[in-house]
């Protein structure tokens, strides 16, 4: 019912998306590239599809024989412009995932910037960077990467969607088939052939061999406040309270029952901006589970927009854990994904030295 009354402004979301698309294809509208190897990640629906541990694992494959740099639009953040990440940056200055990932990479240079094609610039100015990595830029096409990867939700892949509003893409379907490589993310377990088959008949024209299906791996949760940084595993906590602002939760709270752990849940929008009173009712619902040995768990992009709270007594902070989470390819399937990549950064710099 609600995609059959909201279809007439899906319509009319079309119009304007395919206009824009046909400027881009026709050359009206001009794409910049750029002189150094420059790999987007996005994807077609919004919110949830895996980007930011991609952006990360890039990073990881990448930055030890590379330099290697990162940049975002910044979303949610309250400035404007270009602006690089700092580790003592915040949330409010340059969006919870680009200082996720500053924290994480220290030695990377991590900037944000709404218009990519201006921001790019502005990075070659600070450092010579070998590879650029644009993170949510599939739409962004005033720069053509030399590789753009699709993400998808393996659960609810964009071909079976429709668009905004009555759906969840951000543009038609098709536009897949600007895509290098498409990865289908959050696969509970491998497909088999018939199910990889069915899959590659709903992206005609796309090589099969650089589609992939991974799964996103939570990791030991981490003391996140103290700095320690001591790894546990999530099975030594048995009274939990959950603190969840993300566009899935139920990706978490279901590998949080499938371990058998007892929580209680706070859930908050996508990207949730925690105020003062936030905090009074995260500390009210931990003080209710009335055991000492209780924990908050968190991710690690909500743990960005708690971070503000560092100096607050009220919160618990020696309590408070992150939970990390990956990519993970299968074996064959990361062999074929990190040539794809290593061939590509190469053979752009080869070509533009």
């Amino acid at each position: 019912m609600r995609k059959i009354l909201l279809l007439p402004f899906s319509i009319l979301y079309a119009i304007g998306i395919g206009i824009r698309n046909f400027l881009f294809d026709k050359k009206i509208n001009k794409s910049i590239e750029f002189d150094l190897p420059v790999i987007g990640v996005g994807n077609l629906a919004v919110g949830g599809q895996g980007k930011t541990p991609l952006v990360e694992y890039l990073l990881e494959l990448t930055n030890e024989i590379f330099k290697t740099g990162v940049l975002s639009r910044g979303y949610k953040r309250k400035t404007k412009g270009f602006k690089m990440v700092e580790k003592n940056s915040t949330a409010s200055d340059c969006g919870d995932e680009p200082l996720q990932i500053k924290i994480k990479f220290q030695e990377a240079m991590v900037s944000v910037c709404e218009d990519r094609a201006t921001g790019i610039p502005l990075m070659l100015a600070v450092d010579e960077l070998d590879l650029i990595l644009l993170d949510d830029a599939f739409q962004h096409r005033w720069v053509k990467p030399g590789l753009n990867i699709l993400l998808s939700d393996f659960n609810t892949p964009f071909f079976n969607d429709a668009l905004l509003p009555a759906g969840n893409l951000r543009e038609n379907k098709n536009a897949y088939r600007r895509a290098d490589v498409i990865i289908f993310t959050r696969c509970r377990s491998y497909p088999d052939q018939s199910v990889r088959k069915n899959y590659l008949k709903n992206i005609p024209g796309i090589d099969a061999s650089k589609v992939f299906f991974a799964g996103l791996e939570y990791g030991n949760l981490v003391q996140f406040f103290t700095g320690k940084k001591k790894q546990l595993p999530i099975n030594d906590f048995k009274n939990v309270l959950l603190v969840c602002g993300i566009a899935k939760p139920k990706y978490l709270t279901d590998y949080l029952n499938s371990k058998g752990i007892k929580f209680q849940s706070l859930l908050f929008s996508d990207h949730h901006d925690f105020t003062e009173g936030d905090l009074k009712n995260i500390v009210s619902a931990y003080e209710k589970l009335n055991d000492v040995n209780a924990v908050i768990i968190t991710t690690e992009k909500d743990a960005m927009r708690l971070l503000k709270f560092k100096n607050n007594s009220a919160l618990p902070q020696n309590h408070l854990y992150t939970l990390p989470i990956k990519m993970k390819f299968q074996p064959e399937e990361k062999i074929r994904f990190d040539k794809i990549i290593f061939d590509f950064v190469r053979t752009q710099l080869h070509q533009h030295n």
